[in-house]
């Protein structure tokens, strides 16, 4: 099976066509970064303009469920403006290239036209070195005039890594975990993961991503428990943890902090405090947690940037 991977009304036959518009010409309308398709079912992936539509973070979830649903050897044809030249274009240009090269870099204003985030090519080749892919071929083309694009074609590899990033990633979508369109939540859960499928076997640090995000930690170590076909005394640690709300009590630790009269960075560390000691405790296996209970509406993963933002909102949205 070959995939044309945002189609739009470009409908290719011989190949599965999907968009994520049910006004497109798709034979099934499918978001690109949540593939409803088994593991190495795919021979071929074309995903023509696509990228930059998705945003950062989905871009992310888009690459591991394109390696996840290749077979191994199977190659992804990937084409997204060229931002670097774009630039370059619009600095050198009369008033209709700089038209058409800001057309180039934020897309159209029609509904699903517009381009959330475009790559440069530096960031473009890590990304897919990240979730295990190796470039053929790269190639530099004028999509229109004044508009430069980039085409990659790679090929998926094996590895561990690249196996357990595709994994992890298709799980946090299949339990819900994986939010977009709130930055602060989506840069907490990158982080987690990236230090998650990083982590080497290091049941310690890994079990510190819980205080970062207690469900992408419970999301790891179920998989561990499913590849190991036995109870996992760290998954059973998370699920203790989830069902504590770690990152609310963190969060609750935190506004107490600053209440009292920490700095920002203290009442964080504060939050951290608390959330070891919870961590602790549900490694003891303790039936109920320890300390305060969690804050309502406290941000879905603890990091400083989501813990001052919501904080920051907190204090406006406070009743006067």
């Amino acid at each position: 099976m070959k995939l044309n991977l945002g189609c739009g009304y470009n409908r290719l036959e011989g190949w599965l066509n999907l968009d994520a518009s049910p006004a497109s010409a798709a034979d099934r309308t499918m978001p690109a970064h949540d593939l409803d398709l088994p593991a190495a079912s795919v021979s071929e992936i074309r995903a023509v303009q696509l990228a930059e539509h998705l945003g950062f973070f989905k871009a992310k979830y888009f690459l591991s469920e394109c390696w996840r649903v290749l077979e191994p050897g199977g190659k992804l044809l990937l084409e997204t403006p060229h931002i670097e030249k774009t630039f370059e274009f619009f600095l050198a240009g009369g008033h209709a290239v700089k038209e058409a090269a800001l057309g180039w870099v934020y897309g159209s204003e029609t509904p699903g036209m517009g381009h959330v985030y475009c790559f440069p090519a530096p960031l473009l080749e890590e990304l897919l070195s990240e979730a295990g892919f190796e470039v053929e071929r790269r190639e530099e083309f004028l999509f229109q005039p004044a508009r430069p694009a980039l085409r990659f074609l790679v090929v998926k590899k094996q590895g561990e890594k690249a196996a357990l990033n595709a994994a992890l990633r298709r799980k946090l979508l299949d339990d819900g975990v994986a939010i977009f369109g709130e930055e602060e939540t989506s840069a907490g859960l990158e982080l987690a993961v990236r230090r998650l499928v990083a982590g080497g076997g290091n049941s310690a640090s890994e079990l510190e991503q819980a205080l970062v995000s207690a469900p992408a930690a419970l999301a790891y170590f179920s998989l561990a428990e499913e590849n190991e076909h036995r109870p996992s005394r760290e998954a059973a640690a998370c699920a203790r943890l989830c069902g504590w709300e770690l990152q609310g009590r963190q969060a609750a630790a935190y506004l107490a902090g600053l209440e009292s009269g920490l700095s920002d960075r203290q009442a964080f560390e504060k939050g951290l405090e608390a959330g070891r000691e919870l961590l602790a405790a549900a490694l003891a296996g303790q039936a109920q947690p320890p300390g305060q209970g969690p804050q309502p509406g406290a941000p879905a993963v603890f990091t400083p940037g989501a813990a001052a933002g919501w904080a920051f909102r907190r204090k406006f949205k406070a009743p006067r």
